[in-house]
């Protein structure tokens, strides 16, 4: 009953974000998808998707996801930078390069994405609520989603939605712009495989603009991008190979949520005893999840009744950091 608002929504969603459906089937086949998920008991990852939205008031403001086993279908490619140094004792020289590795490190990882909230829901706490939903997805049932998790964070793109990067290194092999490279690249990654250069890349080769965006984030990615660095997550000299847009990862039992949040019976929330000011619940239960924020003075079991939880049944609780004792 969410596909008419969903469908809606895509046309408020940058083309960049490339794990958003892009149509009403494509949607649908999302959720199917993602029910099959929840449903699944609990078991390693095979290739699942989780999907997310946020509803308030019935109306829905944002979607989040959680991609489990990368790879397992078609490789999933990065960059790599690694630095080789050289040397001649005669001339007194010494040289540092970086240069571009085309790997598939993320294999079998879990990657989170499809991060979106409409500009009128942005504030009060919304955004950091659906980008810490999946992370509480994850601390619900581990097992689920393997041992890494990841994110690519959208590099940087000028006034025209042109990357500098991109320009400088995938267009010379590709012989098409951005946008439609990054858009097929969501239904076929064998391209990529038959197209990029085969060598590593010299950093040092490429344009002073293409250098300068390596790793640099664009600016509407930055909160995104720190709200997951607050979680424990590092960016590890891995880029987009299309706009080179930093990676960030984290292994899952090194997540700040994942390690942090605890286990109590509704019961014993609704008691009063929230162990925080403010912070996150979620139903530890994945056939039943849902998620909700709460500040001191909310009264509990309004709380409870926004994510359906009875006195019987098991939740999850994250205090945010900065408000733990």
């Amino acid at each position: 009953n969410d596909l008419d608002q969903l469908e809606d929504m895509i046309s408020r969603v940058d083309p960049g974000m490339l794990t958003m459906p892009s149509s009403r089937e494509a949607m649908a086949a999302r959720i199917e998808r993602s029910l099959t998920a929840f449903a699944r008991g609990s078991l390693p990852p095979e290739n699942e998707c989780y999907f997310l939205v946020m509803e308030e008031d019935g109306e829905l403001l944002g979607t989040a996801s959680v991609f489990t086993n990368l790879g397992v279908e078609r490789p999933f490619y990065s960059y790599r930078i690694s630095r080789d140094s050289k040397v001649s004792p005669e001339q007194g020289v010494k040289a540092e390069l970086d240069l571009l590795f085309l790997v598939n490190d993320y294999h079998g990882d879990s990657e989170l994405g499809t991060l979106f909230i409409e500009r009128k829901a942005r504030g009060g706490g919304r955004g950091r609520l659906l980008s810490f939903a999946r992370l509480m997805l994850i601390a619900v049932d581990p097992v689920r989603f393997g041992p890494k998790a990841m994110a690519e964070i959208r590099g940087f793109t000028d006034g025209e939605g042109k990357s500098p990067f991109w320009d400088a290194v995938g267009s010379k092999f590709f012989h098409m712009d951005y946008r439609k490279a990054d858009v097929l690249s969501a239904r076929d990654h064998r391209f990529i495989a038959d197209l990029m250069p085969r060598y590593p890349i010299y950093v040092a080769l490429l344009p002073d603009a293409a250098r300068n965006v390596i790793s640099r984030p664009h600016p509407d990615a930055e909160p995104a991008l720190a709200m997951l660095q607050s979680q424990g997550f590092r960016y590890n000299d891995v880029v987009d190979i299309f706009d080179a847009g930093p990676t960030v990862e984290a292994f899952i039992d090194h997540i700040d949520t994942v390690r942090e949040a605890i286990r109590m019976s509704a019961a014993e929330f609704a008691s009063g005893d929230l162990r925080a000011p403010s912070g996150l619940i979620a139903l530890a239960n994945t056939d039943r999840f849902a998620v909700t924020q709460f500040v001191q003075g909310d009264d509990a079991n309004a709380v409870l009744k926004r994510i359906g939880a009875a006195n019987s049944d098991e939740v999850l609780v994250y205090r945010l950091p900065g408000k733990r004792e």
